[in-house]
Formats: C-alpha cells, sequence, structure tokens
C-alpha cells in the first residue's frame, strides 16, 4: 500500500494558503462593502454626467474586476483604482486574473484609446470617468456587455 501523506500534506498547506489568502482579500475590501451609496458623491463631482453615465463606467469596473453589480456605487470617484487591485490582492498574494489589465482593455473598447492611455497607477475612478465623456458630458455610454 502506498503512503499518500505527502499528497495530501501539499493539498491541506494549498487548501490553508487559499484560506488564508481569502480572509485577507475579505478583510482589504470590508471597507468598500460597508459604504453606503456613494451616487451622491459622483454627483456632486461630476453635476453635468448623468445617473446612466455614472452607472455605465462603473459597470465596466466591477464586472472587469469581477465584483457584482450592486456593488458598483460601493466605489467612489475618489478610489484609486490601484487601492482596488491591492484590496483584491493583498500583499503575498500569488493569484492574479488579470482585471487590470481587463479593465484598461474593456475601457478602451468602451470609450476608446484615449482613456485607457490616461490611466496611471495613481488615476481614481473620477479621474478615469472624465476622461470617458471629455469635450461631451452629455455624451450617451452604453457601456453594458
Amino acid at each position: 500500500m502506498k503512503d499518500h501523506s505527502g499528497f495530501w500534506l501539499v493539498i491541506g498547506i494549498g487548501a490553508l494558503f487559499g484560506a488564508v489568502s481569502e480572509i485577507a482579500r475579505r478583510i482589504c475590501l470590508h471597507k468598500y462593502w460597508v459604504r453606503s451609496c456613494t451616487g451622491p458623491e459622483w454627483k456632486k463631482l461630476f453635476p453635468d454626467r448623468s445617473k446612466e453615465q455614472i452607472r455605465s463606467f462603473l459597470a465596466v469596473f466591477v464586472d472587469e474586476f469581477g465584483f457584482s453589480r450592486r456593488k458598483r456605487l460601493k466605489f467612489s470617484p475618489n478610489d484609486k483604482v490601484m487601492d482596488v487591485y491591492r484590496a483584491l490582492y493583498p500583499p503575498g498574494s500569488v493569484d492574479d486574473s488579470m482585471e487590470l489589465a481587463s479593465f484598461l482593455l474593456r475601457l478602451q473598447d468602451v470609450y476608446g484609446d484615449e482613456v485607457a492611455d490616461a490611466f496611471t497607477p495613481d488615476s481614481t475612478l473620477g479621474d478615469i470617468f472624465e476622461v470617458t465623456t471629455k469635450g461631451n458630458p452629455n455624451q450617451a455610454v452604453e457601456a453594458t456587455s
């Protein structure tokens, strides 16, 4: 009979590491999930943009980061994209589902090259949103899949 204890040890360590990573992720994302609706913040900062434009933009963000659309207004215009990314992948995480790259590609598809090109590591959601309708704040935006 073969001894499979090494196999089960590796499985156990992997499961433990996965559980610790998930707990760290939930703790880091908690600050976003406990917020009330940030819609008023968005409208105060962008009074000439429609609720539909704001929601469509945030739908792109949450879709590409794998969050529920119900949580899109948990994100503030002052949230840095990289802070959300780091909350999703806390230090020590080894997994990365390429959410940031997917988000930038989707921005490019939906809003054009200039929006994705405007992204920097310090960009806030508000910074990026502002570029989506730059020059035409009344532009209708269809960002949903």
